[in-house]
C-alpha cells in the first residue's frame, strides 16, 4: 500500500499514543492505544483477551467488520496499512473503537506522532498469480495478477449516481483516502446527529475513496501485504473478508 525505500521492511511505531471518542455504532465513550510491537503482525487487546487482526477471526460484517466482540476495525486497520505499519497492538478500553471523525485521518495522524520505526524482519508480502473473484447479485471483487498494488474502485448509489477512484502507487493514502469519512443510510440519520457525525462531503466522490478505505482496511485482515490488482464494483465488508480468506487459501497452497 505505501510504498518507500524500505517497501520490503515490516514497521511499527517508536512510542505509545492514545485517543479517545465516541463509537459510531454503541454511541459509547472509549479509548484507543497503539503499542509498538515486534511480532510482525497486529493484535487487539480488550480486557485480559487478545485477537489477531486475521480474517480467520471475522465473525461478522455487518455495517463494518467485526472479530467477535471487538468491532468496527477496518478504519483502524486501514490506517495502519496505508502508513505501512503491519507490527502493532492496538488496545480497546470498549468493544468499538472510537470513530473520531468518521474517516482514518485522526488515527493516521496518532500512528505519525509516535513516529515510524523499522523492524529488521522483513513483512509478508502475497503475490497474487491468478484471477480470484466472489460475486453476490450486483456486487463484485476480484484480485488479478498485477506488477505493484492497485485498487480500482467503482460505487453506484441510487441518491448519488456512479463513483470512481484508482488507488495505486501515485495515490497519496494521508491525503486523499485517508479523509474520506464514513456514510449511513437515511434511517440512521437522527443516530449520526446524536453522535456528531453528519457533515458535508469533503470529496465529491468521497463514497468511493471511503470504501477504498474500508476496503483497504479489510485487507489488512491477511497480515500480509498484496502484489495484485483489486478491481472492485459495489463491494462490502462481507465481500471484501470473503476475498481476503479465498487470497489466504490461495497463498497457503
Amino acid at each position: 500500500m505505501s510504498q518507500s525505500k524500505e517497501e520490503n521492511q515490516s514497521k511499527s511505531i517508536k512510542k505509545e499514543v492514545s485517543l479517545s471518542g465516541i463509537g459510531l455504532h454503541s454511541g459509547e465513550k472509549g479509548k484507543i492505544s497503539f503499542l509498538p510491537s515486534e511480532k510482525g503482525k497486529i493484535n487487539f487487546i480488550l480486557g485480559d483477551k487478545e485477537i489477531e487482526a486475521s480474517s480467520n477471526n471475522v465473525t461478522t460484517t455487518n455495517r463494518g467488520t467485526n472479530l467477535g466482540e471487538i468491532q468496527t476495525i477496518e478504519h483502524v486497520l486501514a490506517a495502519a496499512y496505508g502508513l505501512g505499519i503491519d507490527s502493532l497492538e492496538i488496545k480497546l478500553s470498549t468493544p468499538e473503537p472510537p470513530a473520531m471523525d468518521g474517516s482514518a485521518l485522526f488515527f493516521v495522524k496518532a500512528l505519525l506522532s509516535a513516529g515510524i520505526k523499522i523492524l529488521k524482519k522483513k513483512k509478508t508480502i502475497i503475490v497474487i498469480k491468478k484471477t480470484i473473484e466472489v460475486k453476490e447479485r450486483e456486487s463484485s471483487i476480484k484480485v488479478i495478477p498485477y506488477d505493484g498494488f492497485c485498487i480500482d474502485f467503482e460505487v453506484d448509489f441510487p441518491a448519488f449516481g456512479k463513483q470512481h477512484f484508482i488507488y495505486n502507487k501515485n495515490t497519496d493514502f494521508i491525503k486523499e483516502v485517508a479523509p474520506a469519512r464514513t456514510f449511513g443510510y437515511i434511517e440512521e440519520v437522527e443516530m449520526f446527529k446524536k453522535n456528531g457525525y453528519v457533515n458535508k462531503p469533503r470529496f465529491k466522490d468521497e463514497m468511493v475513496r471511503h470504501k477504498i478505505l474500508d476496503l483497504i482496511g479489510d485487507l489488512a485482515l491477511l497480515q500480509a501485504y498484496l502484489k495484485a490488482k483489486i478491481i472492485a464494483k459495489k463491494s462490502g465488508h462481507k465481500l471484501n473478508v470473503q476475498l481476503t480468506n479465498l487470497i489466504r487459501l490461495e497463498s497457503q497452497t
